[in-house]
């Protein structure tokens, strides 16, 4: 048997970029932070992103049209801590958030690393998560090279 708290601390030593997924639902835009998300094919282009079923981010993209993967860049430290609910959440407008919208009417947040938007694909049961895969429909780089990775449980810089 895995002890959960011990698959937490491995899981934590591995480095990953951050991302806010985006979404249009029930009329109000919605995001929420994540760091399991990915390329997942090449033909047709797919991408994938991992939600806990619990969280109430995981009913509004079952609910969405499309959402958009905003791959944060190194300043966006605000933002993923924003929407991952350790500041106070962004208005249903997004009104303080800096963002354009994208192809599918899904909020494309200001200075990200790149964006991933997609439609919904295939949703697949991955045990207390849901694995969402989406087609690509269009995607962007932004100017920064600059990410903002996630390691043991805090933001930290790449050293080049």
């Amino acid at each position: 048997m895995v002890d959960s708290q011990q698959f937490k601390d491995v899981m934590a030593r591995i480095p990953t970029g951050v991302a806010v997924i985006t979404s249009v639902s029930d009329g109000a835009f919605h995001g929420v932070t994540v760091s399991s998300f990915g390329a997942l094919s090449l033909d047709p282009p797919l991408a994938c992103v991992s939600i806990l079923k619990e969280i109430n981010s995981h009913q509004r993209l079952l609910r969405a049209d499309g959402f958009v993967i905003n791959v944060l860049a190194r300043e966006h430290t605000f933002f993923a801590e924003q929407f991952s609910g350790q500041t106070p959440l962004a208005d249903p407008d997004f009104a303080r958030v800096p963002h354009r919208l994208g192809a599918l009417g899904a909020p494309l947040i200001d200075g990200c690393i790149s964006w991933i938007e997609c439609r919904p694909w295939a949703q697949y049961p991955a045990g207390d998560h849901t694995l969402f895969i989406g087609e690509i429909v269009d995607l962007s780089l932004g100017n920064s090279v600059d990410p903002l990775v996630y390691f043991d449980r805090e933001f930290v810089e790449l050293s080049w």
